[in-house]
Protein backbone atom coordinates (compact mmCIF):
# COMPACT_ATOMS: atom_id res chain seq x y z
CA UNK A 1 0.00 0.00 0.00
CA UNK A 2 1.59 3.33 -1.02
CA UNK A 3 2.14 6.15 1.44
CA UNK A 4 -0.92 8.39 1.70
CA UNK A 5 -0.75 12.07 0.85
CA UNK A 6 -1.52 13.03 4.46
CA UNK A 7 1.31 10.84 5.77
CA UNK A 8 3.70 12.28 3.17
CA UNK A 9 2.76 15.81 4.26
CA UNK A 10 3.37 14.94 7.92
CA UNK A 11 6.70 13.31 7.06
CA UNK A 12 7.80 16.46 5.23
CA UNK A 13 6.81 18.51 8.27
CA UNK A 14 8.69 16.14 10.58
CA UNK A 15 11.82 16.31 8.41
CA UNK A 16 11.68 20.11 8.22
CA UNK A 17 11.32 20.25 12.01
CA UNK A 18 14.27 17.88 12.44
CA UNK A 19 16.35 20.04 10.10
CA UNK A 20 15.42 23.21 12.01
CA UNK A 21 16.15 21.64 15.39
CA UNK A 22 19.46 20.15 14.19
CA UNK A 23 20.59 23.61 13.08
CA UNK A 24 19.77 24.98 16.53
CA UNK A 25 21.42 22.07 18.35
CA UNK A 26 24.51 22.35 16.17
CA UNK A 27 24.73 26.08 16.77
CA UNK A 28 24.08 25.76 20.51
CA UNK A 29 26.43 22.84 21.04
CA UNK A 30 29.24 24.10 18.85
CA UNK A 31 30.81 25.94 21.77
CA UNK A 32 34.05 27.63 20.86
CA UNK A 33 34.62 25.90 17.51
CA UNK A 34 36.58 27.93 15.04
CA UNK A 35 34.94 26.20 12.08
CA UNK A 36 31.28 26.45 11.12
CA UNK A 37 29.08 23.37 10.56
CA UNK A 38 29.48 23.59 6.77
CA UNK A 39 33.27 23.55 7.05
CA UNK A 40 33.10 20.58 9.43
CA UNK A 41 30.78 18.77 7.00
CA UNK A 42 33.27 19.36 4.16
CA UNK A 43 36.10 17.92 6.25
CA UNK A 44 33.95 14.91 7.10
CA UNK A 45 33.13 14.50 3.39
CA UNK A 46 36.82 14.60 2.39
CA UNK A 47 37.80 12.26 5.22
CA UNK A 48 35.18 9.76 4.02
CA UNK A 49 35.79 10.10 0.27
CA UNK A 50 39.40 11.06 -0.28
CA UNK A 51 40.70 13.86 -2.51
CA UNK A 52 38.16 15.43 -4.85
CA UNK A 53 37.97 18.18 -7.42
CA UNK A 54 36.06 21.19 -6.18
CA UNK A 55 33.48 20.72 -8.94
CA UNK A 56 32.77 17.18 -7.73
CA UNK A 57 32.58 18.41 -4.14
CA UNK A 58 30.08 21.11 -5.13
CA UNK A 59 27.92 18.55 -6.90
CA UNK A 60 28.09 16.01 -4.06
CA UNK A 61 27.47 18.50 -1.26
CA UNK A 62 24.99 20.83 -2.93
CA UNK A 63 27.11 23.90 -2.24
CA UNK A 64 27.40 26.55 -4.90
CA UNK A 65 30.82 27.28 -6.38
CA UNK A 66 31.30 30.59 -4.55
CA UNK A 67 30.16 29.21 -1.19
CA UNK A 68 32.39 26.16 -1.58
CA UNK A 69 35.31 28.37 -2.60
CA UNK A 70 34.92 30.50 0.55
CA UNK A 71 34.70 27.42 2.78
CA UNK A 72 37.76 25.82 1.16
CA UNK A 73 39.75 29.05 1.52
CA UNK A 74 39.07 29.01 5.27
CA UNK A 75 39.92 25.32 5.57
CA UNK A 76 43.11 25.76 3.56
CA UNK A 77 44.08 28.79 5.66
CA UNK A 78 43.62 26.74 8.84
CA UNK A 79 45.74 23.91 7.41
CA UNK A 80 42.84 21.43 7.30
CA UNK A 81 42.93 20.86 3.53
CA UNK A 82 45.49 21.16 0.77
CA UNK A 83 45.29 21.36 -2.98
CA UNK A 84 47.41 19.11 -5.15
CA UNK A 85 47.61 18.70 -8.91
CA UNK A 86 45.12 16.20 -10.33
CA UNK A 87 47.21 13.33 -11.76
CA UNK A 88 44.55 12.77 -14.45
CA UNK A 89 44.46 16.43 -15.53
CA UNK A 90 47.38 18.71 -14.71
CA UNK A 91 45.20 21.79 -15.23
CA UNK A 92 42.91 20.80 -12.35
CA UNK A 93 43.54 20.47 -8.62
CA UNK A 94 42.36 17.97 -6.04
CA UNK A 95 41.32 19.05 -2.57
CA UNK A 96 42.55 16.67 0.12
CA UNK A 97 42.14 16.60 3.88
CA UNK A 98 45.36 16.96 5.88
CA UNK A 99 46.25 15.12 9.07
CA UNK A 100 45.30 18.29 10.95
CA UNK A 101 41.89 18.16 9.23
CA UNK A 102 41.48 14.49 10.14
CA UNK A 103 42.25 15.30 13.75
CA UNK A 104 39.63 18.07 13.65
CA UNK A 105 37.05 15.59 12.32
CA UNK A 106 37.90 13.07 15.04
CA UNK A 107 37.67 15.73 17.74
CA UNK A 108 34.34 17.13 16.51
CA UNK A 109 32.81 13.66 16.09
CA UNK A 110 33.88 12.73 19.63
CA UNK A 111 32.54 15.99 21.10
CA UNK A 112 29.26 15.68 19.18
CA UNK A 113 28.86 12.02 20.17
CA UNK A 114 29.30 12.93 23.84
CA UNK A 115 26.74 15.75 23.57
CA UNK A 116 24.30 13.54 21.69
CA UNK A 117 24.64 10.79 24.28
CA UNK A 118 23.83 13.39 26.94
CA UNK A 119 20.72 14.53 25.07
CA UNK A 120 19.63 10.90 24.67
CA UNK A 121 20.34 9.92 28.27
CA UNK A 122 16.85 8.44 28.68
CA UNK A 123 17.19 6.21 25.62
CA UNK A 124 18.54 2.69 25.56
CA UNK A 125 20.83 1.19 22.92
CA UNK A 126 17.92 -0.40 21.03
CA UNK A 127 16.12 2.94 20.64
CA UNK A 128 19.30 4.58 19.35
CA UNK A 129 20.00 1.78 16.87
CA UNK A 130 16.37 1.76 15.66
CA UNK A 131 16.48 5.53 15.09
CA UNK A 132 19.77 5.25 13.26
CA UNK A 133 18.28 2.52 11.08
CA UNK A 134 15.24 4.65 10.24
CA UNK A 135 17.40 7.68 9.41
CA UNK A 136 19.65 5.57 7.18
CA UNK A 137 16.66 3.95 5.51
CA UNK A 138 15.01 7.24 4.55
CA UNK A 139 18.37 8.65 3.46
CA UNK A 140 18.89 5.64 1.20
CA UNK A 141 15.40 6.00 -0.29
CA UNK A 142 16.09 9.67 -1.07
CA UNK A 143 19.51 8.91 -2.54
CA UNK A 144 18.09 6.08 -4.65
CA UNK A 145 15.37 8.39 -5.97
CA UNK A 146 18.07 10.87 -7.00
CA UNK A 147 20.32 8.18 -8.48
CA UNK A 148 23.08 9.28 -6.12
CA UNK A 149 25.27 7.23 -3.82
CA UNK A 150 26.26 8.10 -0.29
CA UNK A 151 29.18 10.45 0.05
CA UNK A 152 30.02 9.75 3.68
CA UNK A 153 31.15 6.86 5.81
CA UNK A 154 27.47 6.13 6.49
CA UNK A 155 27.73 3.86 3.45
CA UNK A 156 28.21 1.10 5.97
CA UNK A 157 31.25 -0.97 6.85
CA UNK A 158 32.54 -3.01 3.96
CA UNK A 159 30.41 -1.19 1.38
CA UNK A 160 32.86 -0.07 -1.29
CA UNK A 161 32.39 3.30 -2.92
CA UNK A 162 30.70 2.73 -6.21
CA UNK A 163 28.78 -0.32 -4.96
CA UNK A 164 25.71 1.68 -5.89
CA UNK A 165 23.02 3.46 -3.97
CA UNK A 166 20.69 0.48 -3.86
CA UNK A 167 22.60 -1.23 -1.05
CA UNK A 168 24.64 1.61 0.41
CA UNK A 169 24.17 2.11 4.11
CA UNK A 170 21.43 -0.46 4.54
CA UNK A 171 21.51 -2.03 7.95
CA UNK A 172 22.07 -5.70 7.23
CA UNK A 173 22.73 -8.19 10.00
CA UNK A 174 26.34 -8.51 8.83
CA UNK A 175 26.82 -4.72 9.04
CA UNK A 176 25.32 -4.57 12.53
CA UNK A 177 27.56 -7.41 13.71
CA UNK A 178 30.62 -5.71 12.20
CA UNK A 179 29.65 -2.42 13.88
CA UNK A 180 29.25 -4.17 17.22
CA UNK A 181 32.60 -5.90 16.83
CA UNK A 182 34.43 -2.68 15.92
CA UNK A 183 32.85 -0.76 18.82
CA UNK A 184 34.37 -3.13 21.39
Amino acid sequence: MPVSHDTAVELVRDLLELQRVMKRVTKTDAGQRRLNPTAIALLYYLDSNGPRRATVMASDTGLGPSGLSRQLAVLEGEGHVERTPDPDDGRAALVAITERGREQVRRVLEEDAQRLAGRLENWDEEQARASRGAINEITTVFLDSLGVERTTSCRGPGTPRGAGPATAGRATPDHRQHEEDTER
